[in-house]
């Protein structure tokens, strides 16, 4: 009875530890995907830029450009500043190390991801209306 009672747990033990990782690993490729999408998000953000700054350099309306170039900008560098810090390895990690680091990780990349967006929209909409040769 003990025998089965030992693998019961050790089966329960083993369930448990690979819906751990399963959990573990879903967010993680959550974290990734969105990071994915954010560096498209990213190109057009810079691209927004380029051309704000070629409206500087010609002197058009420089009260309404500075402020959306110091906004991509910014979006950017938080980009720049989440990318350098994200560590994907947790090994030697407990499950709920691991879970917290990935959660803080998620909440983080969705605040950049909404600044990004944030400045491309401004950006973008300001753009629609100068026509650049």
């Amino acid at each position: 009875m003990k025998k089965i009672l030992a693998v019961a747990l050790s089966c329960s033990l083993l369930i448990a530890c690979s819906d751990d990782t399963k959990k573990e690993n879903a967010l993680k490729n959550e974290i990734i995907n969105m990071h994915e999408k954010l560096m498209n998000n990213d190109e057009a953000l810079m691209k927004n830029k380029m051309k704000l700054d070629t409206l500087l350099t010609q002197k058009k309306d420089t009260a309404a450009v500075k402020p959306l170039i110091s906004k991509a900008t910014a979006a950017d560098d938080a980009m720049e500043q989440w990318m350098s810090k994200f560590q994907p390895d947790m090994t030697g990690k407990s499950h709920t190390e691991v879970m917290t680091y990935y959660t803080d990780q998620k909440k983080q990349i969705i605040a950049v991801d909404s600044q990004i967006n944030a400045a491309i929209k401004e950006s973008g909409q300001y753009l629609s209306t100068h026509k650049l040769k």
